[in-house]
């Protein structure tokens, strides 16, 4: 917790009860929520905790490098504590929902793409865990469902 301490105080915010309550939730549970889990479980601990203050809490957490955004199939907005203190992505299980670490980057030395100067990047790789391909490996392959890809014709 100390680290995630050093990390808001590093990113000029303050240390709130609601924040800590935050980092905490998703330390000792180790998964991702979204903003309505957040507050959901928030409103036990804080009389007036109301979702848009969550929100903006999550945001904030993002931005310091605490949280990460995770865009799952349901098409809501989920966030996972980060572990990395370094530069890196993420890749998603379609089944379960798990999100590991990916160490490399295409992008750490682009500087001009097809004339683009690029500033920054965001990118979320989705897959099938170890796990959940042992424990199902002849489901249907379904993926995707609501996804879409983006191609040249």
């Amino acid at each position: 917790m100390e680290r995630y301490c050093n990390k808001l105080k590093a990113g000029g915010l303050k240390l709130t009860p609601r924040r800590l309550a935050i980092i905490g939730l998703f330390v000792d549970h180790n998964t991702h929520f979204t903003a309505e889990d957040i507050w959901s479980r928030l409103q036990k601990r804080f009389s007036r905790c109301g979702l848009p203050g969550v929100y903006r809490n999550l945001e904030s957490l993002v931005e310091c490098g605490i949280l990460t955004r995770i865009q799952q199939f349901d098409r809501k907005k989920h966030y996972g504590l980060c572990a990395g203190s370094h530069h890196h992505h993420h890749i998603t299980c379609i089944r379960c929902g798990k999100v590991d670490n990916i160490e490399d980057c295409a992008f750490d030395s682009a500087k001009k793409i097809k004339g683009y100067t690029v500033v920054s990047h965001f990118i979320q790789v989705n897959g099938v865990c170890g796990g959940c391909a042992k424990a199902a490996p002849h489901r249907d392959r379904v993926w995707g469902k609501g996804m879409f890809v983006c191609s040249e014709k």
